[in-house]
């Protein structure tokens, strides 16, 4: 019976070892101040060869919510020669432009 009772015992002990030794998870947040934030800012620009404001919509904010898709002008080229007929792939009466 002290036999059972020891083994018990000591398995209880292992198992609550690692929560005598635990740190507390309690931090300060309300001390906490976002200024305090070094940013490092990186001063190299790339280079793409071209204006990008060409390409965006007229007033476009990256940081907006969203950006209508009426204010995209579309830019349609002439057909590119692929080498292969395209419509064996699609669907038949397939519009890429019709919702």
């Amino acid at each position: 019976m002290k036999y059972k009772k020891y083994i018990s015992t000591a398995f209880l002990a292992v198992l609550l070892l690692p929560l005598l030794s635990a740190k507390s998870t309690s931090s300060n947040v309300e001390g906490f101040d976002v200024s305090t934030i070094k940013f490092i800012e990186e001063e190299q620009q790339i280079e793409l060869g071209f204006d990008t404001n060409d390409y965006l919509p007229e007033g476009f904010n990256p940081y907006k919510e969203e950006v209508p898709v009426s204010g995209i002008n579309f830019m349609e080229e002439e057909n590119t020669d692929l080498g292969f007929d395209t419509s064996e792939f699609l669907p038949e009466d397939f519009n890429a432009y019709e919702r």
